[in-house]
Formats: C-alpha cells, sequence, structure tokens
C-alpha cells in the first residue's frame, strides 16, 4: 500500500515536473526476478526509476546508514528496501537481495555505489553481476538522462535484458563477475554515450 501511494505521489510530481519519458519502454516490462541496473547522479534516480517500472514493486539496495532513522525505517522497509553495508562484504544483504531474486521480484541497484558528482560514470561494484549470475537471472542497464531541471526533459534510456551467464559462462567465481562486472560498464557507458548524441 505505502508502495502504490508512493507511486501515486511520484506520478503527480515527475510529470508535470521533469517530463519524465521511457525511451523502449517495452524492455521496462518485467515480470520475474531481475537486477535492474541504473546510473546514479541525484536522490531523484529511485524516484524516477521506480515510477519507470510499472509491472511490479523495485526492491532497492539502499545504504545502511539511511535506515538509522526510525521515520526513514518505517517507511523504507515498507518501500522494500534492503540495507547494505557500503565499503565491505555485506553477506546478509546478499542472502536477502538472493531470496528476493528467487521470489520474482525486481532488485534495484546502483552499481556505482554512490552518487556521481558529474554526472560521469563511476566504477561499478561488483555485488549486481554477483547476484544476477548466481540467482540466475538477466540484467536490465538503465541509463537515466536529464539534470532534474524544473520543466526541463528527463528521459529512461531501458536497455534489453542480458543474460550474464551467456557472456562469461556457466561458471560463477571472483573471474567471471569481474567480467560480468566489466561488461555491465561498458553497456552503461555506451549508453550514456548514446544518451548525449540525442
Amino acid at each position: 500500500m505505502v508502495y502504490f501511494l508512493a507511486r501515486v505521489l511520484a506520478y503527480i510530481v515527475l510529470i508535470p515536473c521533469f517530463f519524465v519519458r521511457r525511451i523502449h519502454k517495452e524492455n521496462l516490462k518485467i515480470r520475474n526476478g531481475c537486477v535492474v541496473i541504473c546510473n546514479h547522479k541525484s536522490n531523484w534516480d529511485p524516484i524516477v526509476l521506480g515510477h519507470s517500472i510499472m509491472s511490479q514493486p523495485i526492491c532497492y539496495m539502499a545504504k545502511e546508514e539511511l535506515f538509522q532513522n526510525k521515520v526513514a525505517n518505517f517507511f523504507l522497509r515498507r518501500l522494500h528496501a534492503i540495507p547494505v553495508a557500503r565499503g565491505k562484504s555485506d553477506m546478509k544483504a546478499v542472502k536477502t537481495g538472493m531470496a528476493a531474486l528467487k521470489d520474482g521480484k525486481i532488485l534495484g541497484i546502483f552499481p556505482e555505489g554512490t552518487r556521481s558528482e558529474d554526472g560521469k560514470l563511476l566504477p561499478f561494484e561488483p555485488g549486481a553481476a554477483l547476484m544476477a549470475l548466481r540467482a540466475n537471472v538477466p540484467v536490465v542497464p538503465v541509463y537515466i538522462s536529464g539534470n532534474y531541471k524544473l520543466f526541463h526533459p528527463v528521459r529512461v534510456y531501458a536497455h534489453p535484458a542480458i543474460d550474464l551467464k551467456e557472456v562469461v559462462g556457466g561458471k560463477t567465481n571472483s573471474k567471471t563477475i569481474a567480467q560480468a562486472t566489466e561488461y555491465l560498464q561498458n553497456v552503461m557507458q555506451e549508453m550514456s554515450v548514446k544518451a548525449c548524441q540525442k
């Protein structure tokens, strides 16, 4: 119920303020377990991404500091957010994310790990590739283009789903996770270049 109300509120705010437009929106009709990765330059990003994917709620991996406030913790839990400790291996968060994927849910991850101040892509953390490979689910890269200025367009570019096992093979180890992470970063970089050319 909280997620539904948040989506309605996001629709009321985003459409008139930022003119959000989804490009290749057919790639966002996700029905089964899937990792969705997205670039991250603003606090608006998770709201825009959640607004753009209407097939089911997104379970976001969010930094654990956001959950320290009781009010924020209350709402984040009801928005299906999963706390994760940044800068270290958080196996509890990984297991929770894996369980969500195996349950057919969408796991939303900002693989840069933090917001980019200049909008350029930062190096990707391996968590998204790790969980997609282990859960045997596809990855849908999404690139948000725009500066969130009032009455300026924001574009949400959606890439077709990627089966990482077709990219790196059937094994899941440190080598294939690194290869898959690099592959995803290259895909997102190509999306950013094309978005800038529009």
